[in-house]
């Protein structure tokens, strides 16, 4: 059965649309987001549907996350929409599943048959988080496959009762995490492990059960003064016809030559016996698998240094002190560093009067990005970005960069300014090679060396485009990233895409080329994995998640601050401030107060094409 739009987004009419729902519904639920929720009718805003923008959901900031007691932010009220003051319903888990009807996917669906068999059964067309609401019709369609009652969403969908409540009071409502922060350039913030074993907790333990589990903290026993050493008789290992090891004999005692000989790397029995986490690695990683830091009991798995945890908030339980995270996991507070040095760069609209470069700017302001201006009168840059033109967008990639000025006759130049990384510039096509240096000229007037900067180099676009279709162009070659509206750039950034390896195809993470559409969109979500060159690695609610081949995504990473150069393990790495604003344009849009969407053949993804 194919997904249908809820009955009730027919009712465009606000009128008809409360009428409705007052007659199909017998009370109002509450829908704020603070612990003490004043009454029962709080209204919230009607989500839009495509393709209108997508609105916002109740704001919480981070201070106040990390305050239990702090109320939440008000909802947002741009834009204003139509209100709704009917009866809501909250998630009870991590992923609450929204069906396109009342059935379950029938086996392998989910992954093999949404586009090739639309005959198998619902398909999931998006989920809501733990303690997310969204308008609902409270009248439950009880089932076999569903006995607590399947719920028609207003805006579209069914969720099972076993997975959602109408009651707002439920303690799995009343003490979720906070919800993402939807006006910042990062949904959540993000803390570091510092050190290998650090361990999850399902429940706060018992001082016994984590003196078990943490060895670290017990008091180090005084070490007693060694006994004096007895003389051995010394005897030369031979190790080949002349019993010398790149000339100089190897000498040893009695007593340690089995020893020495069948234990190559010297751990001895008490340090092969001593668990991964507390082995010294001299800098490297432990090669474990993320199997192999499953937990039991009160911990749900240890973690190795350079992890990355989502923050729900601080918290001081069982007389310690502990971060929550968004997964309702605790982590020893020590043992977590608040990560502080998310990029601050990101690209340009080329339209600077458009609704995304507005939101752009402020969001990009009150995360500290600097602002940039520039007074004087521009140069033009005909067919900014268009495939085959000659004035593009440059990005700035060079730490030591700066401006020229290149004289009339185009035989000298003199270097000016410093000009900082990543600072964005347009291009006017005009170039000149000087002293076997190739400069080109900014719409600013003054010039930069090509070296020091990629370009945007859009490809064709793809085939069989409708008129104003969204599509994304990635070039592997130039690591940028151009948006179009049918044949019209929009915006342009630089980005990090899979690492290559010609040599050792286990470090290769070249980005796959061809044409995807977005196949799925999460407002953030767990990435991990094990690397065999590499061991295994673990981030947190990784934000703006655009899935569009595989394991393949576009997706904000607060980890790094490459962006024109390669990096990734293969996906297409934005800073977070232009993962948000493509988020935001792409389709499918995702629903007030849902953490993630499906695409459908009614409502297909933003096309995808990555080229060298």
């Amino acid at each position: 059965m194919r997904w249908r739009p809820s009955r009730l987004m027919k009712f465009r009419p606000l009128l008809a649309l409360l009428a409705f729902v007052s007659g199909a519904a017998g009370g109002a639920a509450a829908c704020s987001e603070s612990k003490s929720e004043p009454t029962p009718s709080h209204p919230t805003a009607l989500p839009p549907q495509p393709p209108q923008p997508q609105a916002s959901a109740p704001v919480v900031k981070k201070a106040e996350a990390r305050d239990a007691s702090a109320p939440s932010a008000p909802a947002t009220k741009e834009p204003e929409p139509s209100i709704w003051d009917g009866p809501l319903i909250g998630a009870l888990f991590n992923q609450t599943p929204i069906m396109s009807d009342m059935e379950w996917p029938k086996k392998d669906e989910d992954k093999k048959g949404r586009d090739k068999d639309k005959n198998k059964g619902a398909i999931r067309i998006g989920y809501i988080r733990q303690g997310q609401k969204v308008p609902v019709i409270p009248e439950p369609h009880r089932k076999s496959n569903c006995k607590d009652g399947w719920y028609e969403l207003v805006q579209g969908g069914f969720v099972c009762g076993r997975y959602a409540t109408l009651d707002l009071n439920h303690p799995k409502i009343k003490l979720a995490p906070h919800p993402p922060d939807l006006e910042s350039a990062l949904p959540y913030e993000y803390g570091y492990n510092i050190a290998n074993g650090t361990p999850l907790y399902r429940t706060v333990p018992s001082r016994e059960e984590r003196m078990k589990l943490e060895p670290w903290l017990a008091p180090k026993p005084k070490k007693p003064k060694p006994p004096p050493e007895p003389v051995e008789e010394q005897v030369t290992a031979s190790y080949g016809e002349d019993g010398f090891d790149a000339g100089i004999p190897l000498t040893l005692t009695k007593a340690t030559i089995t020893a020495t000989t069948t234990d190559p790397f010297g751990l001895g029995e008490a340090e092969a016996e001593t668990p991964w986490y507390l082995r010294n690695y001299d800098g490297g990683k432990p090669m474990v698998t993320l199997d192999e830091l499953k937990g039991e009991g009160p911990m749900e798995r240890r973690m190795v240094k350079g992890f990355f945890i989502a923050l729900d908030k601080e918290m001081t339980a069982g007389g310690w002190k502990w971060w929550r995270t968004t997964r309702t996991m605790l982590a020893p507070y020590e043992r977590i560093m608040v990560h502080k040095t998310a990029s601050k760069f990101h690209g340009i609209w080329l339209d600077e009067t458009r609704d995304e470069a507005k939101d752009l700017a402020k969001t990009a302001a009150a995360f500290g990005s600097p602002a940039v201006t520039f007074s004087g009168e521009r140069k033009p840059t005909p067919d900014l970005c268009k495939p085959g033109s000659k004035a593009q967008v440059g990005i700035i990639t060079f730490y030591r960069a700066k401006k020229y000025t290149v004289d009339p006759s185009r035989k000298t130049v003199t270097a000016g300014d410093p000009v900082a990384r990543h600072t964005v510039v347009r291009l006017t096509g005009d170039r000149v090679r000087i002293d076997n240096t190739i400069y080109e000229e900014t719409d600013e007037g003054w010039w930069i060396r090509a070296r020091d900067a990629v370009k945007t180099n859009p490809g064709p676009p793809p085939k069989d485009l409708k008129p104003g279709e969204k599509w994304i162009d990635v070039n592997l070659t130039t690591q940028t990233l151009v948006a179009f509206e049918g044949d019209t750039p929009v915006f342009a950034t630089a980005v990090s895409t899979g690492k290559e390896d010609k040599e050792d195809k286990e470090k290769d993470y070249t980005t796959p080329t061809g044409t995807w559409r977005i196949r799925e969109k999460h407002i953030a979500a767990t990435m991990d994995g094990d690397v065999a060159s590499d061991g295994p690695y673990s981030i947190e609610d990784v934000p703006w998640i655009m899935y569009y081949h595989g394991s393949y995504a576009l997706h904000g990473a607060f980890w790094h601050n490459n962006f024109g150069r390669t990096r990734s393990h293969g996906c297409v790495n934005l800073a977070p401030l232009d993962a948000r604003s493509l988020f935001n344009w792409t389709e499918p849009r995702v629903p007030e107060n849902w953490h993630a969407v499906w695409s459908t053949p009614e409502r297909p993804g933003t096309l995808v094409v990555v080229h060298e």
